[in-house]
């Protein structure tokens, strides 16, 4: 992950903005495995409006390659100018518009919940193969590996470890993160062991913290 040279306003934005962040609506049905997931269009409304309200915005956008993969990259930016982002990679199912369009809209809906903190309860990484756009078009086993393998483990994403190691560089705030994390029998080391809801928890009491005046 990629972050802009100060974090410091888009920080406490991201809090906010997660805290209001809940659940992708699950609008469609996998043709093969019959589980229902979420598309592109509701993880978008899930995470916009929070994002939004905050003073932050998304975009995605692909770079060119030579690996035969699709580079996608998602960033945050925050009206002060500051941000956070990160690029995916995605083997094409097929060298042609069709795969493209298909791995891209896969990639964005798994890249923006990701890097927003959104827990997606369903697993379409299979069915995604089959149909993820609404066009047939189909995905690359490894990217539906990889889908799979994220909704076990469910751990911390690279922003929320980013953003308590920044809380936890301030000293008013070290000793509660402590705290938090010895009650889930972690220490400081161990950020890249929490889940996403453990690491939320942690960062709305730490921003809370933060917020509280001084005296």
């Amino acid at each position: 992950m990629k972050t802009s040279e100060l974090i410091d306003k888009i920080a406490p934005a991201l809090i906010a903005a997660q805290a209001k962040i809940t659940f992708a609506t699950k609008d469609a049905t996998n043709p093969h495995f019959k589980n229902r997931y979420a598309k592109l269009p509701a993880v978008i409304d899930a995470v916009k409006p929070a994002l939004n309200g905050a003073g932050i915005a998304f975009l995605q956008s692909p770079s060119p390659s030579d690996d035969g993969k699709l580079h996608l990259t998602t960033r945050l930016i925050h009206t002060s100018g500051q941000w956070v982002e990160d690029c995916a990679v995605c083997p094409l199912p097929k060298a042609d518009p069709q795969g493209f369009g298909s791995a891209m809209t896969y990639l964005r809906r798994y890249s923006l919940a990701s890097i927003c903190g959104l827990y997606q309860d369903d697993d379409d990484g299979e069915g995604a193969r089959h149909d993820d756009d609404g066009e047939g078009a189909r995905h690359d086993t490894a990217a539906a590996t990889v889908a799979a393998a994220a909704k076990v483990e469910a751990l911390a994403t690279h922003e929320q470890i980013k953003l308590l190691q920044g809380f936890y560089a301030d000293a008013e705030l070290c000793e509660k993160i402590d705290t938090a994390m010895a009650y889930y029998k972690l220490t400081a080391d161990d950020f890249t062991k929490l889940n996403q809801k453990q690491a939320h928890s942690i960062l709305t009491k730490a921003a809370a913290t933060a917020k509280q005046p001084k005296p």
